[in-house]
């Protein structure tokens, strides 16, 4: 008679596949920590690189301004949280499954935790960015009810606000009509910078570090304010291309005033400006977000009169009055949009005869000869 075999208990049977399930978890478990260990301690060149699709951003950065700042400063270290596991794993991803790797994008996630990053270099000038207008989230500029009923919210709208948004205005908003009420598709949208500073600053630009001491010289020999060297980092980030374009390449725009052609700054700053504050497609002064300066302060540069990153122009003023104001007044107490923004005076277009319709009067040095 065959000899009868014993039934295999539940136990038996959880530690025959037990022991094999361990291993390969003990396996995974170790290769995980082994790579997020050889990721920390070994030097950027030695990882980073180590695929030839990151060779060319990693190139720019060793001739860049940033060049003595290691790529995990900016883009994260793997101890910080599993952001930098689960985006190398999707790099294995992709260099598997895709046959074009020249179009690396920065995801709108990781601009977002760059922003962050700035901070901790730049702190006073990240202060200044968060406090001003340009500091402003996704649910101040997409969900304020005035301007969407005026305006349909379009894709047009990305382009200044939200270069960096993976999709349309239909993948981020709702509904897309003048009546509301609006919502975002994604909540944890709401709270996302809508204009960080990857919108008007490269990273990897070309250049050299930034000493301070060598720029007040350079705009001491050039006897003005303006810059007086080529400086990349200053670069306005176009969305339909997915790229930088430094300020000393855009074109200094034209700009019409009832078909005078008015004189415009020729202060790169300024062309970095009028990318999002743009007049019509006629260049006419004034029309859809244009601040170009008309009237008395016509030919100043926007950095003439608005601090960088905080755009605050309240001491803006004492540089130039009452030391050369016509009037020989204190020009902080006129009634102009400076003093209060319900007056008809804009600051930006305001001539003399708005406040002398019948002949702006002599001076008062003249008047006493």
């Amino acid at each position: 008679m065959p000899e009868q075999t014993q039934p295999t208990s539940g136990k038996d049977r959880r530690s025959r596949y037990t022991g094999p399930a361990a291993l390969v978890a003990v396996f995974m478990l170790s290769t995980v920590l082994g790579g997020i260990g050889y990721f920390e301690l070994t030097p950027s060149e030695k990882t980073c690189i180590s695929c030839h699709e990151i060779i060319v951003a990693y190139e720019q950065s060793t001739n860049s301004v940033h060049r003595d700042v290691s790529c995990k400063e900016c883009h994260g270290h793997s101890a910080d949280s599993m952001h930098a596991v689960r985006e190398n794993a999707k790099r294995i991803f992709y260099h598997l499954t895709e046959t074009r790797h020249d179009n690396i994008r920065l995801s709108e996630e990781q601009v977002v935790r760059i922003t962050q990053a700035c901070r901790d270099c730049h702190e006073r000038e990240f202060a200044h960015w968060q406090q001003s207008g340009h500091g402003t989230n996704y649910a101040g500029i997409f969900l304020d009810a005035k301007h969407n009923r005026t305006e349909q919210p379009a894709d047009q709208c990305l382009l200044c606000h939200g270069m960096f948004f993976e999709g349309k205005m239909a993948d981020l908003l709702t509904p897309l009509d003048t009546k509301g009420p609006w919502s975002f598709k994604k909540p944890e949208t709401a709270t996302r910078p809508v204009i960080p500073c990857l919108a008007c600053h490269q990273l990897h630009a070309h250049g050299q570090p930034f000493r301070r001491a060598a720029v007040v010289q350079a705009r001491a020999s050039a006897g003005t304010n303006q810059p007086a060297f080529r400086r990349d980092t200053l670069a306005f980030y176009v969305r339909q291309e997915g790229a930088h374009f430094a300020i000393d390449d855009l074109a200094v725009p034209k700009i019409v005033d009832r078909g005078r052609a008015v004189k415009v700054a020729t202060d790169p700053r300024q062309r970095l400006c009028t990318q999002c504050h743009a007049p019509n497609a006629y260049g006419e002064a004034g029309t859809g977000d244009d601040r170009t300066p008309t009237g008395v302060h016509e030919g100043l540069s926007c950095a003439a009169c608005h601090a960088p990153h905080s755009n605050d122009a309240r001491a803006a003023c004492a540089l130039c009055h009452p030391a050369r104001s016509s009037c020989g007044l204190d020009v902080r107490t006129m009634d102009t949009t400076f003093r209060a923004r319900a007056s008809k005076h804009n600051i930006h277009t305001m001539r003399c005869l708005d406040c002398h319709p019948t002949g702006v009067p002599k001076r008062a040095s003249q008047a006493s000869h």
